[in-house]
């Protein structure tokens, strides 16, 4: 399986050998603003399963984390919590054909902008989904 994808103008392109995975729209300030759009999907792979192709991206190390564009036009397509994480995120709308991939869930809500109609039959979280999962076992471990 290979699914392609890139950048606006094309210099910049990529290559996922497996079907990204936790889809999710981001209401996020930072999502919202690196893409200047209410919400961001994204959908995850492992790293290992990105094969880059053309000009490499721009690295840009924001809150901790790192978004990568693509230098040639500024089109937001990578996330990253490290340089070394197991996983990257895609923007799925930067995908030749992103329609298959639908988000399964909606997180960072508390940050939504008032006028986004959210779809009520997607799971959904105030912070992200990985933050919540990461609080309720902290709180288990404690109580154990």
């Amino acid at each position: 399986m290979e699914i392609a994808g890139g950048c606006l103008c094309g210099g910049t392109r990529y290559i996922l050998k497996t079907a990204p995975f936790s889809l999710g729209d981001c209401h996020c300030i930072d999502c919202r603003r690196s893409c200047g759009a209410p919400c961001v999907t994204w959908g995850s792979v492992r790293r290992k399963d990105l094969v880059l192709g053309g000009r490499e991206p721009r690295k840009v190390a924001h809150a901790g984390r790192i978004r990568s564009f693509a230098a040639c036009c500024g089109t937001h397509l990578f996330f990253e919590e490290s340089a070394d994480s197991g996983t990257i995120d895609i923007t799925i709308a930067s995908l030749d054909d992103p329609a298959a991939f639908a988000p399964q869930k909606v997180i960072w809500l508390e940050d939504r902008l008032p006028w986004v109609v959210i779809d009520q039959s997607l799971p959904a979280f105030p912070k992200s989904s990985a933050e919540r999962e990461a609080k309720k076992n902290k709180a288990k471990k404690l109580k154990g």
